[in-house]
């Protein structure tokens, strides 16, 4: 398994010339997650706004629960965030019968508690509506050649590939992923693995499949919808299979109302050709074991967006080579993603390599 499992996976604008870095310090790569929180109301779960700087989201959930004296599986979260970055994201403690707690004297180098509210309900993956990112690239060896990519990546979006830290470092939690659903680890050590690993494998297993689906799609040119194809209603998890082109259809498309999607490996009820195109279909039996594995795990098929536009996109030229691009993605989507259509970073910088 390479570093970079990204490596072999097409371009959907071709590879950029245009060489620069990213992430030289935390500083360079800010995410703040896009969700709206009331103030307190009665409740038995005290959500938390929190800055961290270096720290990765579970590593904080730990610290949290430990601060609240309570089982870490008390604590959740909308989703995990970079931990070479700055990041502002929420959590959720379980606290019945008390109140907020002082969180302002948790003290730790690495993050703090910014806001601390009490709300009814649990905070849950995938709650969240985005990430807003601001990245600052440096060392740009053609600035107006950045400018006019990133123009393009804006109108015509990018692949919606799941970001190297989906595997984990050097691709470990594939690897981890293949051994255990082939059958090539016994059960009694898969037994020792905590539900989140196991969930965390699974994962790595259905991205590797959808970037793989999607890469196929994009080297054969085929991102215009197509009889049979399954689009996405945007914003949403809801789908259906086209029946029929039209124009109506088209022009939902090109408004994006709706979206081109690739599936999610897992168990599906027959008919198969009700939740697969044969194109789809065809590429999953090439990692037949894989997919048997996950089926045998009673993972359910799901869709994903092929591609991803950023929204509410801004462009900055700070000096002659260095330049900050701001913008929102959906919850779910990578600004890794992003940045390789934009900019060729010639080998991940070692900040990279080590996301948490």
């Amino acid at each position: 398994m390479t570093d970079n499992v990204l490596n072999e996976l097409a371009y959907w604008h071709g590879k950029p010339v245009v060489t620069g870095k990213f992430r030289q310090s935390n500083q360079d790569f800010q995410v703040v997650e896009q969700l709206v929180v009331g103030d307190d109301e009665p409740g038995e779960h005290q959500w938390l706004w929190v800055y961290k700087n270096g720290a990765n989201t579970n590593f904080v959930a730990r610290q949290l629960a430990d601060f609240a004296g309570v089982s870490e599986r008390q604590v959740s979260y909308a989703g995990l965030k970079d931990r070479h970055a700055e990041t502002w994201q929420w959590f959720s403690v379980q606290l019945p019968g008390q109140e907020l707690l002082a969180w302002h004297e948790l003290e730790h180098p690495e993050f703090r508690v910014e806001r601390a509210v009490q709300q009814q309900k649990k905070l849950k993956q995938g709650y969240h509506q985005g990430n807003r990112f601001v990245l600052r690239l440096r060392d740009v060896s053609d600035s107006d050649a950045l400018f006019a990519r990133w123009q393009q990546v804006v109108a015509q979006g990018v692949p919606n590939y799941f970001g190297e830290q989906r595997f984990g470092h050097g691709g470990q939690n594939l690897s981890k992923a293949r051994a255990w659903l082939t059958g090539e680890l016994s059960r009694k050590q898969v037994r020792k693995w905590s539900r989140q690993q196991q969930g965390l494998l699974l994962s790595a297993a259905r991205s590797h499949l959808f970037n793989t689906i999607v890469s196929a799609r994009i080297a054969a040119g085929r991102l215009t919808p197509e009889q049979g194809d399954f689009m996405i209603l945007a914003g949403s998890r809801s789908f259906f299979q086209i029946e029929t082109m039209d124009e109506e259809l088209l022009a939902r498309w090109r408004s994006g109302d709706i979206l081109l999607s690739a599936p999610l490996a897992g168990s599906w009820p027959e008919p198969r050709e009700a939740h697969l195109t044969d194109f789809e279909f065809t590429l999953l039996q090439t990692d037949a074991e894989l997919l048997q594995g996950l089926k045998q795990q009673r993972v359910d098929l799901a869709r994903r967006a092929l591609l991803v536009k950023p929204a509410e996109p801004e462009f900055e030229q700070l000096d002659a080579s260095t330049a900050e691009i701001r913008f929102t993605l959906p919850s779910g989507s990578f600004a890794t993603g992003l940045l390789r259509e934009l900019l060729n970073t010639n080998s991940a910088d070692e900040h990279d390599k080590r996301e948490g």
